[in-house]
């Protein structure tokens, strides 16, 4: 089985190692116990080794690069103006687009307005092949008159 405690202290002496090697810049600083440690421990041997590198890197660093110039904060505020006025005339330029629309949707409706009032009074075609088949009656035409039977008939009495 694996023993808790044991790697619980291993935790914890890798955690005053790593204390301890941030506090002070060598390992000749460390105690008996840490350097041994630090013998057995693979990963705190390659802790070890990225902080004294690291430290070695920055060494070598000129520090006159970590001062800023004369000219720094004049040219970082210029920076930040000038994305200012970038992104105040970008949104200028989204700020046209209500009006915009606004105008295109009253202009659409008076197109469909007027679409929809021309196709309902336009007169609906009637195709020549139904009107010369269909005949329509109306309740109020009457048969053309043709008048009194009597009238086409020759009186009895002048035949003789």
């Amino acid at each position: 089985m694996w023993d808790l405690l044991s790697m619980k202290k291993n935790q914890e002496e890798c955690r005053r190692l790593g204390d301890a090697l941030d506090a002070d810049a060598e390992t000749s600083a460390l105690s008996s116990s840490q350097r041994k440690h630090l013998a057995a421990c693979p990963d705190c041997q390659a802790a070890a080794d990225d902080i004294l590198m690291s430290r070695t890197i920055l060494r070598e660093v000129p520090a006159r690069a970590a001062l800023p110039g004369p000219w720094f904060a004049p040219r970082v505020m210029a920076a930040i103006a000038a994305r200012e006025s970038e992104l105040r005339q970008s949104l200028e330029a989204w700020a046209a687009v209500p009006r915009l629309a606004a105008r295109l949707t009253f202009a659409s409706a008076v197109v469909l307005l007027l679409a929809g009032t021309w196709l309902y009074e336009r007169p609906k075609p009637v195709p020549t092949a139904a009107v010369n088949q269909t005949v329509v009656e109306s309740l109020f035409d009457s048969p053309p008159y043709a008048g009194p039977q009597d009238d086409l008939a020759m009186p009895l009495e002048n035949a003789q």
